[in-house]
């Protein structure tokens, strides 16, 4: 019984002492504001959406150092006039799909394409159409000093959209953000 007790107190004294030794990782919400963005449709015409979107990632960032940004959500509301270009193709919602946001920063670097985001699935109904997603990751790698301030950059969807029909239907659409967007994600990410 006592090779019990000093064992479970040698334990729980050995965790204690980890936790306390175990750095913190704080994390912070960033967030973007609306951002208009152009869209190549598969026909060729150009439509608009509007982008929100965030992610979370560290406090602060050691110079060199590699970290993520990890929990990319948000929204891409699609224009009545995009919206149109897919109902009358027979789509009346979305049935799943995938969006990458490039997330730019250039005291940042991206050291890899980002990991696509999930769409939940949706009707339009009468409102706009709106694809929420979420689950997307980013990697980056910091700079020697300063800050990193992201921006959002090209945006790529591909849809798999819902049909009264049943019939499967997908598309593949690329986004670049308009002249003039305030693309930056806020707050910047001190390099300390």
């Amino acid at each position: 019984m006592r090779l019990f007790r000093s064992l479970v107190l040698t334990l729980i004294t050995t965790a204690a002492l980890a936790g306390a030794a175990a750095p913190a990782h704080a994390s912070t919400a960033f967030h973007s504001g609306a951002v208009g963005y152009t869209c190549q449709f598969p026909d060729g015409s150009p439509q608009t959406v509007t982008l929100v979107a965030g992610f979370t990632g560290p406090d602060t960032v050691a110079p060199g150092v590699g970290f993520a940004l990890s929990g990319v959500s948000g929204t891409v509301t699609l224009t009545p006039a995009a919206q149109t270009w897919f109902t009358s193709r027979g789509s009346d919602g979305f049935a799943g799909g995938r969006v990458a946001v490039f997330t730019e920063a250039a005291n940042g670097p991206r050291s890899a394409n980002p990991g696509a985001a999930t769409i939940q699935p949706s009707t339009w109904g009468a409102g706009p159409a709106v694809a929420s997603f979420s689950g997307g990751r980013s990697s980056h790698t910091a700079g020697s000093s300063g800050t990193i301030t992201f921006t959002a950059g090209q945006l790529v969807l591909l849809l798999s959209l819902h049909r009264a029909d049943g019939e499967p239907a997908f598309s593949s659409v690329i986004c670049h953000p308009q002249d003039g967007q305030d693309t930056t994600f806020t707050p910047a990410l001190p390099i300390s």
